[in-house]
């Protein structure tokens, strides 16, 4: 068990000063943990340097008078020059109390609450600096970029344009700008001003490591580490410049130098939160969890409403085995945000594996999904309803009503027989009542004629999938707001496609960290598809990407870009990605018996099948699946007969076979292919229409919602 509180997370109480809280406890914590995890990464300064520091900043300002705005006012320039935000603001509330109308100790304190991110107080502050003093270019700025932060970029837009029509120069201005640019996909003219700008300043590290994740998310790799290594000579020890350098290389997969830049954010301010994650990402991405659970319990000790860290310390915790200080951090993230699918998702993964199916705990696991079900069935939004009911039920199987609800949605969308199986698997279970035995009775006499029923035929055997799948993460761990995101989602979507009547896919979801890797193990287990899945996150967007790939050959099938917004925006994501996936891949059953001229096959009213539906009846053996491209590949010599669908049900057809030739060659096992169209004749002077889906441009990319939000973190 882990010894962090088990109080409920809480920030520290205004008015406590930062210096009480436990960073001299955050910089023990990476002397020890950083000497010897990465052997080229220099030791972190320790905590004497820390409080040496702030001892000497302490003795220069100890006779300052609360009445002496001033000398205050000094006191806080100097706490923030040291990212003591906190004790900043109380020094700036002493001097605007002795001096109401202290201009400069306005704008400090715009600037402190900028960069707590508290950006309506900000501009609070600013129009009390700009009532008692000028106003300025840098004050523009500031608040041109708390619009910006809030979401009103035309407003920036105008307070950029009002500082260059005064300092045609001006690096925030122009920076903002660039910014802007970039919200809009106009990479191109951001590129131009912020190259603009570095004429005028070759050292500007800001620009030069903008214009490095640009040319990253434009693929430039070698030009990105050309800007990075520039802006890293030149910075002056900027903490954000240091810490979003840091991400670029562990994103390019260089760990320790991603470490030591993160170790050197760290030392500038040893509170850094996206560093001090960082390096407990890059712990837990290289299986060091007792390091990395180090620098997390000390971070959640100095912020206990870091859901980061608590998201974090929780995959550390489940990935040593730890299973209830798992439960415990990540179950602290879903009471802070219950909005956090990626903390969810990761908690019911850690019930469902290492639970057994009779545990108790289950159930209140499963509640919060049957009541998102309820309340989606209650909106009439039955397909999210059924997909909440199947997650609910895969973490509590044995739930009466859930599996109560999620049957009578079965039988609204017109699957009777799943209906009844699922009753029977309640009655099995013994939880009878007089309404489940009064519906088995019923469905039970209705289906007597049902297409399975009438060939008594295996539902097993029905149920047999013709498509094996394999899913697989892309990518380190390391990054972004939630570290292992993607092996988060990649298992969402793993767990989604089990409810496909044609795609079987692998109970593994191995993280890959090039597309080689997963090619390779894909092929080796002779599955007919594999999947790639990447994901890319800010505050409220999430963009799922996922590539369909042919197992035999690796060969591109399909690129699905699953951008979503809001609440709900992984799930809605997930669910794109699994309904492109199953659109793609071509219908395929098996004739399962023969009754002279009639036969069953194992496709019905879920996979889509309707009476009047033609299939072509194929050898056994002689299909295979497009090595480059979707759909199947068959011999016209091995087609043996065609197959019209004359009754239907859940799971099965019933169909009229049609001979191919003179003599009769069908037989149970072979394969049912959807009859192709017969080709019409393409008009005079068109052209062939391109095979594969393509990808939107770098302009309209969600991608470029990421890149804009590191870039606005840099200033």
């Amino acid at each position: 068990m882990s010894e962090y509180p088990r109080s409920a997370p809480g920030r520290t109480p205004r008015g406590v000063p930062k210096a009480t809280r436990p960073v001299a406890v955050i910089a023990t914590v990476f002397a020890v943990t950083l000497a010897g995890a990465f052997a080229t990464v220099p030791a972190f300064a320790g905590p004497s340097a820390v409080a040496g520091s702030t001892t000497a900043g302490a003795s220069a300002t100890a006779g300052a008078s609360a009445n002496d705005p001033a000398a205050r006012y000094r006191e806080a320039r100097e706490l923030m020059a040291r990212g003591e935000l906190y004790r900043a603001v109380d020094a700036l509330d002493d001097a605007v109390a002795a001096n109401p109308a202290y201009a400069d100790a306005w704008a400090a304190l715009a600037e402190c609450h900028y960069g707590l991110g508290e950006y309506e107080r900000a501009l609070s502050f600013l129009r009390e600096a700009y009532r008692f003093g000028p106003r300025t270019p840098a004050l523009v700025d500031l608040e041109a970029f708390c619009l910006v932060a809030l979401g009103r970029l035309d407003e920036a837009r105008k307070l950029f344009d009002e500082t260059l029509a005064r300092l045609p120069a001006d690096r925030d201005a122009r920076f903002g700008l660039a910014l802007l640019d970039l919200r809009s996909g106009r990479s191109a003219d951001a590129r131009e001003r912020l190259s603009a700008g570095l004429r005028a300043d070759p050292r500007d590290a800001r620009a030069l490591l903008s214009l490095a994740l640009i040319a990253r998310a434009e693929g430039r790799e070698a030009e990105a580490a050309s800007f990075l290594d520039e802006a890293l000579r030149w910075t002056s020890g900027d903490p954000d410049v240091l810490y979003a350098a840091a991400v670029v290389s562990a994103e390019s997969g260089d760990i320790v130098e991603a470490a030591r830049l993160a170790d050197a954010a760290l030392e500038k301010s040893p509170a850094h939160a996206g560093a001090l994650g960082l390096l407990a990402a890059l712990y837990y991405d290289g299986g060091a969890w007792d390091r990395a659970r180090a620098v997390l319990d000390a971070a959640v000790r100095y912020d206990r409403n870091d859901a980061r860290a608590w998201y974090l310390l929780g995959m550390t915790e489940a990935a040593a085995g730890r299973f209830d200080d798992a439960v415990y951090a990540l179950t602290a993230v879903t009471d802070m945000r219950p909005d956090d699918e990626f903390a969810r998702l990761a908690l019911e993964n850690l019930v469902m594996d290492d639970t057994p199916l009779e545990d108790p705990r289950r159930a209140d696991y499963a509640a919060w999904r049957f009541a998102r079900a309820a309340e989606f069935e209650r909106r009439l939004l039955h397909e999210r309803a059924m997909a909440e009911y199947r997650r609910g039920l895969s973490i509590d199987p044995y739930s009466n009503q859930g599996r109560r609800r999620y049957a009578e949605l079965l039988l609204m969308s017109g699957l009777p027989g799943t209906y009844l199986s699922e009753l029977q698997f309640l009655s099995g279970l013994g939880k009878s009542d007089a309404w489940l035995d009064d519906a088995l009775e019923i469905y039970d006499q209705l289906l007597e004629s049902a297409v399975s029923r009438a060939w008594k035929a295996d539902r097993m055997a029905l149920a047999a999938r013709p498509y094996r799948l394999a899913v697989f993460s892309l990518g380190s761990s390391a990054s972004g707001l939630h570290p292992g995101a993607g092996a988060v989602a990649a298992r969402y979507v793993r767990d989604l496609f089990a409810a496909s009547p044609q795609l079987s896919p692998e109970r593994a979801v191995p993280r890959v960290a090039a597309f080689a890797d997963a090619f390779k193990l894909a092929r080796d287990s002779r599955v007919d598809y594999f999947i790639v899945v990447s994901v890319a996150e800010t505050d409220r967007d999430v963009r799922l990407r996922a590539g369909l790939y042919a197992a035999r050959t690796g060969a591109p099938i399909l690129v699905l870009d699953a951008p979503r917004s809001g609440n709900d925006r992984l799930s809605l994501a997930a669910a794109r990605v699994v309904a492109g996936v199953q659109s793609t891949v071509a219908l395929r059953g098996t004739l399962v018996d023969r009754r002279a001229e009639t036969a069953l096959a194992d496709m019905g009213r879920a996979e889509g099948v309707a009476v009047g539906d033609v299939f072509l009846v194929v050898r056994a053996g002689a299909v295979s699946v497009l090595p480059d491209a979707p759909g199947l590949s068959w011999s016209d010599a091995d087609v043996v007969a065609r197959f019209v669908v004359t009754r239907v049900d859940d799971d099965a057809c019933e169909g009229r076979l049609e001979r191919v030739g003179f003599f009769d060659r069908v037989n149970p096992r072979d394969v049912l292919v959807r009859e192709p169209p017969k080709p019409a004749a393409p008009a005079a002077g068109s052209a062939a229409a391109p095979v594969g889906t393509a990808t939107g441009s770098l302009a309209t990319s969600p991608a470029w919602l990421e890149l804009y939000e590191r870039v606005r973190s840099l200033y």
